[in-house]
Formats: C-alpha cells, structure tokens, sequence
C-alpha cells in the first residue's frame, strides 16, 4: 500500500562504462492488472485521507516509488521515486523527449535534467500557496488552479517514467482539496485521456506555456470534474 515517508539518500552513480536500461513501464510483466488495482486504492486513498493528501501534494516521490518500485530495474531502484537531475544518482543527466503527435517525425523534449528539482518544488510550492485563495474562487478559477499545477508537472516530465499516473493523482488531490468531486470519466489507471488532450499538453510544453494553451487544457479538465462542472457550459470562460 502506499507510504508518504520521505525518500531515502542518493544512490551512487553508475560508471559511465555500465549502460543504463531504458524504462517502459506499461512493457512490465502484469502491468495493467497491477495498477488498476494499486490506482483504485490511491484514489480511495485521496479522497479519504486528508493528511495523506497534503503530504502527496507537497511531495509525489514517495508514491512514485511506492507504485513503481516492484517495475523498477534491480540494479536500479532510484528509477521509482527520484526525479530527473538528483545529484549523486543514475538520473543525474538524464534527458527526456517524446514523439510529437503533430508530427510524428520530430521530437519535443521536456524540462532538462538539471531544472527538473528545483522546478518541482517551486511549482509544488506555488500551488500549495495558492490553495487558500482557491478553495473561495470560482469554479473556473479553480478549475485554472488545476490546470496549472497539472499542466505543468507534465511538462517537467520529472520522472524517468509514470509521470502521467502521478499527474492525474496530483489533479484528483488538488480537486479534493478544493472539496470537488472527479467524475466517473476520470481514472488514474488507464490513461483517461486521448490524443485531444495529449496535443494540447504538446503544444503547451513546446510553446513554453501560454495563458490560451492553459485555457484550452482547462476545457478539457472540467469533463473530469463534477459538483459545479456537472451544470452545462461550466469549464468555460466567460468571454
């Protein structure tokens, strides 16, 4: 089950003659099975446990870990709970790019290793300071408060793999903070999104995150709220 204690020291790093393993994680024995059942429990768990939450709002790696550890190499255990850039440890200067949607050719990378860390803990610092404000806004304020936090833990990518479990784990934390429901469309485990939203969150990490990729994000989001967003043309701006 899932622990929120602080994750251990530094692992030494690997002499440059030792080729480290790429990591795929949906390519693991039993993956699917494994984390729709461990994914159901966090969920169960957010919702619940308020102190827990907090704790996973302030600081993912120990779920990371928690859920990724039993996929994580042997000799590389620092792959399941450490961030990209963590000085002393495999993933010191390990870059990550993925195949653009838009055009299947190229190639977008995500926050270089050595930004990762600190911009992590100053978008997960950023959005705790603002959660006082938001649980008063309204609905579409915080539906941005949201977006903001997971759009941009998307586009750091600071993890080796599982970004995207804890991405939307971070969003139903955040929701249920605020005291909104997530809907029945929404799922940490399978992906509860397609290609729409995908390109979307491309062109807002290629383009550096502008305020009308933000809102378009936002659109999409709102069909993993309910509460207020239940009520039609809700998640839209007024204009």
């Amino acid at each position: 089950m899932f622990g929120c204690v602080r994750p251990e020291g530094s692992v030494a790093e690997v002499p440059k003659s030792i080729t480290m393993p790429v990591w795929q994680l949906h390519e693991a024995p039993d993956y699917d099975r494994v984390m729709a059942r461990e994914c159901a429990a966090l969920c169960l768990r957010i919702q619940s446990d308020p102190a827990f939450r907090r704790d996973f709002l302030h600081d993912p790696r120990p779920c990371h870990r928690d859920l990724f550890m039993r996929f994580a190499p042997t000799s590389f255990p620092e792959y399941a709970g450490t961030y990209r850039g963590t000085s002393g440890t495999t993933l010191e200067h390990r870059p990550i790019h993925a195949t653009s949607i838009t055009d299947g050719s190229k190639h977008f990378a995500f926050a270089p290793p050595e930004q990762v860390p600190a911009r992590a803990a100053q978008l997960l610092a950023t959005v705790e300071r603002e959660r006082e404000d938001a649980r008063t806004a309204d609905p579409y304020v915080q539906l941005l408060h949201l977006t903001y936090l997971f759009a941009w833990f998307g586009a750091i990518h600071p993890f080796l793999d599982g970004n995207g479990h804890i991405q939307r784990a971070l969003f139903a934390a955040a929701a249920a903070e605020l005291d909104i429901p997530v809907s029945n469309r929404f799922a940490i485990h399978p992906r509860s999104y397609d290609r729409l939203l995908a390109s979307q969150l491309e062109l807002f990490t290629r383009g550096g995150g502008t305020t009308y990729q933000l809102a378009a994000i936002a659109e999409y989001l709102a069909f993993w709220l309910s509460g207020p967003f239940d009520r039609p043309g809700s998640g839209i701006p007024n204009l």
